[in-house]
């Protein structure tokens, strides 16, 4: 089930791949990422404020910010090959995310789930660069990781769960808010209420996942 969670459409990867080979035009950003599936509608916002609608092939770059509608998804592919998905009602930021091929120390990834939920495959700048250099910021907490699989859901004001729902399917996150610092296994889940609060730990299938549709499995 995982290993097709992860399977990426070869079209996509292809044209992903392509994107990023491409030069950028004199004085353009160059794209960190590259939309490889899509359901439905989803809003880029830039830095500057600008605003575009997401089609498979539709570049990212840093300060962008991603919303899916109520009944979308989308799937982003970043320049070291980390996988991110997002479920519908989700908001997701670049804060900054730059890979250095030739650098490993200068490569960094800072994102940014301003609510909803999301799927991460982690890519190169998790597994070669420097720790620290790694961080996604939620709600209720920041999640350092290295070689892993993982994926976060905001429950907001949901009367269903509650906080900030973690569950690890591989390797291990380190997640840390205002009162506590704890590693998170694979098969573990954690639930994080609120910016202040312990975590509860529990066996991963007692905590909410984030499961993506067919169609961008």
């Amino acid at each position: 089930m995982l290993a097709k969670f992860f399977r990426v459409v070869v079209a996509c990867i292809g044209l992903g791949l392509l994107m990023v080979a491409a030069p950028a035009a004199p004085g353009a950003a160059a794209e960190v990422a590259t939309v490889t599936a899509l359901v439905g509608s989803v809003a880029i916002q830039s830095a500057s404020g600008v605003q575009r609608v997401a089609a498979v092939g539709t570049e990212i770059d840093n300060g962008d910010t991603v919303e899916t509608s109520a009944a979308s998804e989308v799937v982003m592919i970043f320049t070291d090959h980390q996988r991110v998905y997002l479920k519908p009602g989700t908001v997701f930021r670049v804060d900054d995310f730059n890979y250095a091929a030739d650098d490993a120390s200068r490569s960094r990834s800072f994102l940014s789930l301003v609510k909803g939920g999301l799927r991460m495959l982690d890519g190169l700048v998790a597994t070669q660069g420097k720790g620290e250099n790694y961080r996604l910021k939620t709600p209720t907490s920041t999640i350092g990781i290295r070689g892993t699989e993982y994926s976060v859901t905001d429950c907001g004001d949901s009367v269903a769960c509650e906080g900030d729902q973690v569950v690890v399917y591989s390797g291990q996150i380190v997640v840390s808010n205002a009162v506590e610092k704890r590693i998170v296994r694979a098969g573990e889940g954690v639930i994080v209420p609120s910016p202040r609060s312990q975590f509860r730990v529990l066996p991963a299938e007692r905590v909410k996942p984030v499961v993506p549709s067919a169609a961008c499995q």
